[in-house]
């Protein structure tokens, strides 16, 4: 796990200009899954429209592109933003659908939700 720093790490401008909190490595087999993780509260992002949610979506055309099959790239949002709250806001988004887009609920799922990162990175491509 290496801490990204703001602004003058690793970045993604295409993509907003996001700059992931957290990247985090897993050697597995012949595998290396590289995850970029920010943990934040997502209560002022549209769920549909924004580029960090919508991230975990143009990550894998990234891997897809630099063509090497035991580089598996994913990115998640941690929110510590409870659905609920979301679920006032955007009446147009399940908690099902976030979670498809890799974001996880931190206060919701206490008990799951990094176990659930975990099992998402290892067995998406398997």
């Amino acid at each position: 796990m290496l801490r990204n720093k703001s602004k003058v790490g690793i970045g993604f401008f295409e993509d907003g200009g996001f700059y992931p909190d957290f990247i985090m490595w897993i050697l597995k087999d012949t595998k290396q899954y590289i995850s970029f993780i920010d943990p934040k509260g997502i209560r002022n992002l549209n769920p549909n429209k924004d580029p960090k949610i919508n991230f975990y979506k143009s990550i894998k055309e990234k891997e897809k592109k630099q063509g090497d099959t035991n580089i598996i790239l994913n990115s998640f949002i941690i929110s510590n933003t409870e659905f609920s709250t979301i679920s006032d806001l955007h009446s147009n988004i399940t908690k099902k659908e976030l979670e498809n887009k890799n974001v996880l609920f931190q206060q919701d799922d206490k008990s799951s939700y990094i176990n659930e990162m975990f099992n998402r990175i290892l067995n998406m491509s398997e």
